[in-house]
């Protein structure tokens, strides 16, 4: 038998995280999984530093609300062992392939 292996220092690591759709009854759409996607591939290292020291699950979670057409937006939690925490909102438009993190600060 002969097994091929492949060179891990050449690939990318798997970037786990759980997610939720919590309009589509848990079975997430094409559009939800696209839009996860964006925000994975744009914030993963920003939001994985800031949960690195959490011994609970030390990735993302994100929870996913489509708000019309190509538009959607996804909360970013922290899962720990007795609730979650939001550390972020983001929108995200899946035709332009944009995401932009949604500014929740008091203003006065």
């Amino acid at each position: 038998m002969i097994f091929g292996f492949s060179d891990p220092s050449n690939s990318e690591q798997y970037k786990r995280h759980k997610f939720a759709c919590p309009e589509s009854q848990g079975e997430c759409s094409k559009g939800e999984i696209a839009a996860i996607k964006l925000v994975n591939d744009t914030y993963w290292e920003m939001l994985t530093k800031r949960i690195e020291r959490n011994t609970y699950y030390k990735y993302p979670w994100y929870w996913v609300y489509k708000r019309g057409g190509c538009k959607y937006s996804v909360g970013a939690k922290e899962d720990m062992r007795s609730h979650t925490v939001t550390m972020e909102w983001i929108d995200v438009d899946i035709c332009e392939k944009t995401t932009k993190l949604i500014d929740l600060s008091r203003r006065r």
